[in-house]
């Protein structure tokens, strides 16, 4: 497939998965074809044909809660004609108000095909928590929290009860009062820089070395940009996608080195 529909591939990708562990069936369902190969952990799961699947995952819905995705990580495996092979892996952590708490790493793959002008899904296979970590009796969801899952509640604990506000100034002088976690990252501008936050941005005064210094948790991934771990979104072949679609490049012969530093931060094993 040409570069434009391997990029479409991706995008449609990430949203469909987006919008499966946030419980919308239909979209994935929209998009894949009359004969699809639908896989799913459990032996029994396993089966050909838009209707099983529909079936399949309307009788499984129940079993499931919202959550959400962070660390995402996909590839293009094979790209040769009109078929296109992705495989991924991320982290999946129940939404805050779920009745129960977990996190895991979960992996998937998806083999699209051009139909007609149209990309749709000839197989698909999604992981899912309750395969791998025990469930108490009773239950259909795993319960147990393990050491990344840990991190993420101190994390989000300490992100609500942080009061701490950092002064920055912009280019005109005002100052802005900056909760650390807010941060989305920051990018080198000339002698300045630029501060993007999760309700806008701004240029600010002071050089980019020394805004970075005012926020201990943020991680240079480029000489031009350092990101808060907490706010990536995914990373593909070239860049990191942050919270708001915002992308980060890298260069790819550094890409080996900033996703051992991501994991290793997603694992606790940095401060």
């Amino acid at each position: 497939m040409r570069k434009e529909l391997e990029e479409k591939a991706l995008c449609l990708t990430r949203e469909l998965l987006r919008r499966f562990w946030q419980l919308d069936m239909e979209y994935a369902l929209s998009l894949c074809a009359q004969d699809v190969m639908w896989v799913a952990p459990e032996q029994n799961r396993y089966m050909r044909g838009i209707d099983a699947m529909r079936a399949d995952l309307e009788e499984n819905l129940k079993e499931l809660v919202p959550c959400h995705q962070s660390q995402q990580e996909y590839t293009v495996v094979q790209n040769c004609g009109r078929a296109l092979s992705i495989i991924g892996r991320y982290i999946v952590t129940t939404d805050e108000g779920a009745p129960i708490f977990a996190q895991v790493q979960q992996r998937m793959q998806i083999n699209w095909e051009l139909i007609d002008g149209e990309l749709r899904i000839r197989s698909l296979y999604i992981s899912h928590p309750r395969n791998e970590l025990p469930v108490a009796p009773g239950e259909s969801f795993c319960n147990v929290i393990g050491r990344a899952a840990k991190r993420y509640l101190d994390d989000r604990i300490a992100e609500k009860t942080d009061q701490r506000r950092v002064e920055i100034y912009d280019r005109e002088g005002t100052m802005h009062l900056v909760t650390p976690m807010d941060v989305i990252l920051v990018e080198a501008v000339g002698k300045r820089s630029r501060l993007s936050q999760a309700y806008g941005s701004f240029e600010t005064r002071a050089p980019f070395c020394e805004v970075v210094n005012a926020f201990p948790h943020l991680m240079k991934v480029h000489r031009s940009y350092a990101v808060n771990p907490a706010r990536i979104h995914a990373v593909d072949q070239t860049s990191i996608v942050m919270d708001g679609d915002e992308r980060v490049p890298f260069p790819k012969a550094r890409r080996a080195e900033v996703m051992q530093r991501i994991r290793a931060l997603a694992d606790g094993e940095l401060d």
